[in-house]
């Protein structure tokens, strides 16, 4: 009996040694450490409800928009959840994730994720990993991958199934890695998910974007899959009684391409509006944002360093005119992580101004080497 005993505590040893060995290897080795990591990870880090307003989207929202800038304007603290090529399919269970956090006076849904026309696109499983590989394994995610996921729910449960082979390619892992321990021992990450690239863009196709307001009203369809996840999240919305949700589009040049996107910009602004909501179309007031078309892009659908500060300050007014918006009240280390955060902000700008006037085109994600690089640039 005493040799059966120890023969199973040493087997539930060498398990629970290898499950902790395999948690450990996905989580800081054999996972795709990227900027979108390194974001959600570092909304995790936020305090619990310490936020006025979370921004969800796809690469709009972290382009666009600084909460570094918007603290240092008008006093809200923000944060950006969102992923690259974000997925409709993905928005509502993100809206949990924010809520099971936050309980931000404002929530700001920038719709691009249901816009691509392309149900390869929303289904994308790239697009997706870029969300699920980054957010606790919990009941609300497995429910997500269990209605969402097709054949390959075992690569969203565990990862590392699919990124097995990353010790081929380690410097990114590393850089990021690195980046998220600092967050977590710093306790927060100092530029709250924003990116940009140092570009200024000059487009050589017409900019359509000076008649949208007056004759842009024609629609076209979302695919089904889009409209299924879109409803579903204003359903949600609805269902929970959420009075503090604002849906949007945030600028782009529109041009002959990209027209049917907009069309279906106008669709979705009509399906919001069915379900009560407020849908802010910013391409469709374009002309009223005071932005640049010429100077405040970094490409046709995204604004740099410019762009995003003029957009920050029109969309932070907006949103204290309009809905009401005011500051919580933060304690003296809330204000302190902020104060410093508008700081490293501020270096942010002056860095990539530097860099585009130098006519230097980079990305510029949150990573250690960044942050050391902007402390030259500290006031």
């Amino acid at each position: 009996m005493k040799h059966k005993l120890l023969r199973a505590v040493k087997i539930i040893s060498l398990v629970l040694a290898v499950v902790l060995a395999v948690a450990l290897l996905q989580e800081f080795v054999l996972s795709h450490a990227d900027h979108n990591r390194q974001r959600l990870k570092g909304f995790y880090e936020e305090e619990k409800d310490t936020l006025d307003v979370v921004l969800l989207g796809a690469s709009e929202v972290y382009s666009d928009y600084a909460p570094g800038y918007a603290y240092e304007r008008s006093d809200i603290t923000s944060y950006i959840f969102a992923t690259q090529a974000n997925s409709i399919l993905s928005y509502k269970s993100q809206l949990k994730n924010i809520l099971s956090r936050q309980k931000p006076s404002l929530i700001v849904i920038e719709l691009n994720g249901a816009l691509y026309g392309d149900e390869e696109e929303v289904t994308k499983e790239e697009n997706l990993h870029n969300y699920s590989d980054n957010v606790p394994l919990d009941a609300a995610k497995i429910e997500w991958i269990w209605n969402t996921i097709g054949e390959n729910k075992a690569e969203f449960l565990f990862p590392i199934i699919k990124f097995h082979s990353l010790w081929t390619d380690m410097s990114e892992v590393v850089k990021y890695q690195r980046t998220i321990i600092n967050d977590k021992l710093r306790g927060y990450c100092l530029l709250k998910g924003m990116l940009n690239e140092t570009a200024v863009f000059h487009s050589d196709q017409q900019s359509m974007n000076s008649v949208l307001a007056e004759s842009g009203d024609s629609k076209a369809p979302l695919t089904a899959i889009e409209e299924k996840g879109l409803r579903d999240l204003l359903q949600y919305c609805r269902d929970e009684g959420l009075d503090n949700v604002v849906f949007a589009r945030f600028p782009h040049i529109v041009v002959r391409r990209t027209w049917d996107r907009f069309e279906r910009s106008n669709t979705v602004a009509d399906i919001v509006a069915e379900y009560g909501y407020d849908y802010l179309n910013f391409e469709r007031e374009f002309t009223q944002t005071g932005l640049d078309e010429e100077q405040d892009f970094y490409n046709l659908d995204h604004l740099n360093i410019y762009g995003q500060k003029k957009f920050t300050a029109l969309l932070t007014d907006r949103l204290i005119s309009y809905y009401g918006l005011t500051v919580s009240g933060h304690d003296a280390a809330v204000r302190n992580e902020w104060d410093e955060c508008a700081a490293y902000y501020d270096a942010y700008y002056e860095y990539s101004d530097s860099l585009i006037k130098s006519g230097e085109t980079r990305e510029l994600s949150e990573d250690w080497e960044l942050i050391e690089t902007l402390k030259n640039y500290l006031k």
